[in-house]
């Protein structure tokens, strides 16, 4: 069986369709690197494929865990509709404790997304690090890889030296260097996440109202997410609050063909 694991910090409502072609694509090169004559008998099976989406804000998950949800009048045709249902797993609701328990490479990263400020990293780098570094190897490099994509602001320079650092250095001097380039990173790049994180947010408050009126459609949960302006999403915002149902907000904020 495998396992795919896709991390999200804000609601995506195509999350089915996007785990859908994932899956197809791990499928197709499964089939074409099997051996012709193998894949041609009657036994032959496609490998298991389990999706899991990690989602790591503190807002609730919103969007569908079904494909057929995706589906206009799947209902019609019942079991004859493709559907799947990926597993969510809410980082926000586990504690640290549990995480702690044991020392796996998702629970590293479950217990390194839960810093969420540059306090929390500089607080328990020490900790962290050590668990880490008590991994096996592989997963020691997975861990790597992926926080490789969390600190991608870094230097090439920069971004070596600190991988060093994880795999081989002392632990004082690796502790001192990621600070150091904690500092860095939120000098450059953490503006820029807080100014995303406050539209994701913005766009998920205003979904939030509007699904206090009613069921809202899968194209107007995406054009209300896929909207980068704050400001345009502040107004948003105020036409959901003072809105007494959802074609009264999409009039007011001019969606109403959405």
């Amino acid at each position: 069986m495998l396992v795919l694991l896709e991390l999200q910090s804000y609601n995506d409502f195509t999350m089915p369709f996007r785990l859908l072609v994932y899956m197809t694509a791990i499928w197709l090169d499964h089939f074409k690197n099997c051996d012709k004559n193998k894949r041609s008998q009657k036994g032959y099976r496609l490998p298991a494929i389990m999706p899991i989406v990690l989602h790591n804000s503190e807002r609730n998950w919103t969007a569908s865990c079904k494909f057929s949800q995706m589906i206009s009048n799947a209902e019609l045709f019942g079991k004859y509709v493709v559907d799947f249902e990926y597993a969510l797993i809410s980082v926000n609701t586990l504690t640290e404790s549990k995480i702690s328990n044991s020392n796996t490479l998702i629970d590293n990263i479950f217990l390194a997304d839960k810093k969420r400020t540059r306090q929390d990293w500089t607080d328990n780098i020490a900790e962290l690090m050590h668990r880490i570094r008590a991994m096996d190897t592989n997963d020691l490099n997975e861990w790597i890889t992926w926080f490789s994509n969390v600190i991608r602001k870094l230097n090439e320079d920069e971004r070596g030296e600190l991988i060093t650092q994880i795999k081989e250095g002392d632990e004082k001097e690796m502790c001192s260097s990621f600070e150091r380039l904690l500092n860095k990173e939120k000098a450059e790049g953490w503006k820029d996440g807080r100014e995303k994180g406050k539209v994701e947010d913005r766009a998920e408050a205003v979904i939030e109202l509007l699904e206090d009126l009613g069921e809202l459609s899968d194209s107007l949960k995406i054009c209300i997410m896929e909207q980068t302006d704050l400001e345009l999403l502040k107004k948003w915002l105020k036409a959901a609050a003072r809105a007494k149902s959802i074609e009264e907000f999409e009039q007011a904020v001019g969606l109403v063909h959405i």
